[in-house]
């Protein structure tokens, strides 16, 4: 080989290595929503290691943590059910700051822009600046909040147990618009586009639109309530409902695409689906974990757990993460299914993960916060 071509050779390889150590480096960052993203995926491209190991663990006394954490700006931000709102650094778990309220809190936070939104079991939605944990703005709901907030251009959209979506100023916490259903609100708001899916406890699927406040079709029977966030992959809305059912509607034209029910798979379903890659990922009350493909809604693979699992599932890249009410975390292969990596300890988990940045965080029923990565 001439000195050129070596010349040439010793380049190219160092340009292909350059490029693959920013591949390698461009992990997604942020976890801002309680289901990962605006669409409710419950879905992320980061990339786990093969057998994960503790990081850190922080223990927050109290009455322990029902709602999932969230990871923005390498921060970690959590909400727990005796009034507590926290934020930790997602690099060693050290606590930046503490507030305290007088209520507690069902719902995840949600972030954007330098301000976490969380509401409580009053119903009472408290924007805190991120950095400091200071109040920003309170906007009284009047009723429990559930689910955590997404967010519309300048509005911050909220649901409550009253049945309404309300969608409010970002820098003021004003009322903008109210939407009202015919039941209460559980779930969060699911956005696709100028358009927010909401899945009912009045057995219906409602479509609004996020600029007006107005609903942007009839609402759509699902047959049985759902309190279960709905998720939007590939312009597929997908509902799992308390019947044990998921629907899969094709958005725009909102026909039914499929619907999913098996007495044996699924009994009901409180949380809800994961999905990425053309798969859905649900963990139904039965204590049955399985995949469905996202176009026919076949079942994939299957697994029966030993207890059930609260939180919705996660995926980060080709992985499958589940925390578990047995105090388990287990990992599986997207694909196949086949379980890769299993972590125990003490309590249960009624919140999902939440995963960026190579780590995956838990909160569980302990007031424990775990960062799990590779070491």
């Amino acid at each position: 080989m001439s000195i050129q071509r070596q010349i040439l050779f010793m380049t190219l390889v160092g340009l292909l290595g350059c490029e693959a150590l920013r591949a390698e480096s461009a992990q997604p960052v942020a976890w801002p929503l309680s289901r990962g993203d605006s669409a409710g995926t419950g879905a992320s491209t980061t990339v786990l290691a093969e057998n994960l190991e503790v990081l850190w663990e922080y223990e927050l006394k109290g009455l322990g943590f029902d709602s999932g954490p969230i990871i923005a700006d390498g921060r970690v931000y959590a909400s727990d059910a005796d009034g507590h709102v926290i934020g930790l650094s997602l690099s060693d778990g050290q606590r930046l700051w503490l507030e305290k309220y007088d209520t507690g809190f069902m719902a995840s936070p949600s972030y954007d822009q330098g301000v976490i939104y969380v509401g409580d079991l009053d119903g009472i939605v408290r924007a805190l600046e991120a950095s400091t944990g200071k109040l920003v703005w309170q906007f009284d709901a009047q009723q429990e909040i559930d689910a955590g907030a997404n967010f519309f251009e300048n509005s911050v959209l909220v649901t409550s147990q009253s049945g309404s979506l309300m969608a409010l100023d970002r820098q003021t916490g004003n009322l903008q618009w109210r939407y009202e259903t015919q039941d209460q609100l559980q779930c969060g708001p699911t956005l696709a586009g100028n358009l927010t899916f909401l899945g009912g406890c009045d057995q219906h699927l409602h479509i609004v639109d996020v600029r007006t406040g107005q609903a942007a079709t009839e609402r759509i029977p699902i047959q049985a309530p759902t309190g279960s966030t709905p998720s939007v992959s590939d312009g597929i809305v997908l509902v799992p409902n308390y019947k044990g059912q998921i629907w899969a509607f094709q958005s725009p034209s909102h026909q039914l695409l499929w619907k999913f029910e098996d007495g044996q798979l699924s009994s009901e379903f409180k949380n809800s689906v994961a999905v990425a890659q053309q798969t859905v990922v649900a963990a139904s009350g039965n204590r049955r974990l399985f995949a469905l493909d996202l176009q026919s809604g076949k079942v994939l693979w299957q697994h029966t757990l030993r207890r059930r699992v609260d939180g919705s599932p996660v995926i980060a890249g080709d992985r499958v993460l589940v925390a578990a009410s047995d105090g388990r975390v287990i990992m599986y292969d997207l694909k196949t299914g086949k379980e890769q990596w299993v972590y125990e300890s003490k309590g249960s988990f009624l919140g999902s993960p939440a995963v960026a940045d190579g780590k995956l965080v838990t909160t569980s029923d302990r007031g424990t916060i775990t960062c799990f990565g590779g070491k």
